[in-house]
């Protein structure tokens, strides 16, 4: 298991958390730089920790596990929103955040994740890389009936469907999340 930890900071924002609880959050793009840079199939997916308070990757088949635990205690994909990172027109620098909101609104807080990628969001996200969930090769496709997870073919899609089956479901069943038109570039430097 790989956990990337918040270092250094390099901007900082103060926010209230859940209960009137003031926490700041900490823009860190190192921890941004070593999941951009990997190239394993076990690092596809970039999530934090709230409880740990530290980032963890997942592959795909722990993603949806994640993404059926989430669906299971009334959370709902609301948003995908593209982003970009690292140098301009690199190959593999496209990744969807994927965020989440819990049913009761007093149970979202601030999203240390979606922060780090600029985007202020109460609930909880995840970064995917755009990289097929079967085969890992960089694809700008995703899966056209949830949104949630990337698939560079039908024949991929095929193969994965097995795994991705229940997400997908339970994604359309509340209505496929919004997509975000607006892709931002995030500095890694």
């Amino acid at each position: 298991r790989h956990f990337f930890h918040m270092s250094s900071a390099e901007t900082a924002a103060s926010t209230s958390g859940g209960g009137g609880k003031e926490r700041t959050l900490v823009r860190d793009t190192a921890v941004l730089r070593e999941f951009h840079e990997s190239d394993s199939p076990d690092l596809l997916v970039l999530y934090h920790h709230f409880r740990d308070r530290a980032f963890d990757c997942f592959n795909a088949r722990e993603y949806h596990q994640q993404m059926e635990r989430y669906y299971g205690s009334k959370y709902t994909a609301v948003e995908v929103v593209p982003r970009k990172m690292g140098p301009r027109g690199e190959l593999g620098s496209e990744y969807l955040l994927v965020c989440l909101r819990h049913e009761k609104a007093e149970a979202n807080t601030l999203c240390d994740l979606a922060f780090q990628v600029q985007r202020q969001f109460a609930g909880i996200s995840m970064l995917l890389k755009r990289k097929c969930f079967v085969c890992n090769q960089l694809t700008t496709k995703k899966c056209s009936a949830c949104q949630c997870a990337v698939f560079c073919s039908k024949e991929c899609l095929r193969e994965g469907w097995k795994e991705h089956k229940t997400l997908c479901g339970l994604v359309k069943a509340k209505g496929a999340p919004r997509v975000d038109k607006e892709c931002l570039g995030i500095d890694l430097s």
